[in-house]
């Protein structure tokens, strides 16, 4: 099986024994780690203004844990004091090939559940203060220290500075202090209450995992059973008893309602896929210009001519896609809508969902009119586009 990082637990006893479990700190998970960016290129993409970026002082001109948002100037740096502060930057990952590999090193957890690579950078005293995640976030020490305080129990109801814009705790005792050197790496499950202190200039890069609240998986649910037209069974209450005050509602009433959403629930599994699929492959909104920039006019041309010309499709890595399958069909998820295809087109979703480019070798196991379909319909959404477009 496969090692966990420079470790000597594999991958699975990793998930088994860590994962949304108890922290873990990994002495050199990255030997000979390289930043792959200076502070320079990331300030630069701060200043972009289709990239979603933050600026956090410690002791801002308009008071403590000052916030401001991006697109940065040059004149904004010029300003920031000499220590104290910390830019963070989200989608590395999308908007700097390079470091995708960061990202490849997780692909034993699923890529729907993987969100994206932010890199922050700090001088001396750079903070973001003491805070929970909501999600599992791996702590990657890219450049110099930082030094992190860590809970080792979840902090339950957490309780935060009044009048911040920032979620930092009100009271934050630590049970471990460790000194991170590029390379080393800290997991760190939900809610597991932690601080981050630059002690020179370094860099950090976070990656973070999806975890869609219950909300969200409903009002998604809500969506695809509008579209479907199915849950519109009416409430039953075959067993009603006389009632004692005619406005009540009693527990038996409400238990009857909850079971009519639990069956409408089990019942509906097909209904579920198409909204879980649907709201893991959403385009970020901060995302979503970058995504349509490569959606090209394909001008009535072919995906055969195309091929013949020695031309490449190339994964568009702002467009999120994955799969499923039921009894019938394969359903491919991209952009946060569906896609149905025949059973036949299975042994090939691996290249039309990879990330390695599709070239001429790969049309020809693609040539089939239900692979091809769905092929001509990512590119269309521009989840695949063709490099000389």
């Amino acid at each position: 099986m496969t090692v966990f990082f420079n470790t000597e637990l594999t991958q699975q006893q990793f998930l088994t024994q860590f994962w949304q479990k108890k922290p873990l700190l990994i002495r050199q998970a990255w030997p000979q780690m390289d930043a792959l960016l200076s502070a320079e290129e990331l300030a630069g993409l701060a200043c972009e203004a289709d990239i979603e970026s933050r600026l956090i002082q410690e002791q801002g001109e308009l008071g403590p844990w000052q916030v401001n948002d991006g697109p940065f100037t040059e004149a904004d740096f010029a300003k920031l004091p000499a220590s104290h502060w910390t830019l963070l930057v989200q989608d590395v990952d999308k908007h700097v090939p390079e470091l995708t590999e960061v990202m490849a090193k997780f692909d034993f957890i699923p890529d729907w559940r993987r969100d994206d690579l932010m890199v922050s950078f700090a001088p001396e005293g750079g903070s973001v203060g003491p805070h929970t995640d909501g999600y599992d976030v791996f702590l990657l020490q890219a450049q110099g220290t930082r030094r992190w305080a860590i809970s080792q129990t979840p902090v339950v109801e957490a309780e935060f500075i009044d009048g911040l814009e920032l979620k930092i705790l009100k009271q934050f005792d630590a049970d471990d202090v460790w000194d991170l050197q590029p390379g080393d790496m800290l997991y760190l499950p939900p809610h597991f209450a932690h601080h981050g202190v630059a002690l020179n200039d370094c860099m950090t890069f976070s990656i973070g995992f999806r975890a869609p609240t219950q909300l969200e998986l409903l009002d998604a649910f809500m969506h695809s059973l509008s579209e479907h037209e199915v849950g519109q069974q009416r409430y039953r209450d075959p067993e009603l008893k006389v009632c004692d005050d005619d406005k009540y509602i009693d527990r038996s009433a409400l238990r009857r309602f909850k079971q009519s959403l639990i069956k409408c629930i089990e019942d509906s599994d097909d209904v579920l896929l198409d909204a879980v699929g649907r709201l893991l492959t959403e385009t970020k909104p901060s995302l979503e210009l970058l995504a349509d920039e490569l959606i090209a006019d394909s001008d009535n041309v072919s995906l055969a001519e195309y091929f013949s010309q020695g031309e490449q499709l190339h994964r568009n890595p702002y467009i999120r896609i994955a799969w499923a399958e039921n009894e019938e069909s394969v359903q491919l998820f991209a952009a946060g809508e569906t896609y149905q295809a025949d059973k036949a087109v299975r042994s090939i979703m691996p290249i039309l969902t990879g990330t390695e480019p599709i070239q001429a070798l790969h049309w020809t196991q693609i040539q089939s009119a239900a692979a091809t379909n769905l092929l001509e319909e990512l590119v269309a959404i521009g989840c695949w586009y063709w490099q000389s477009h």
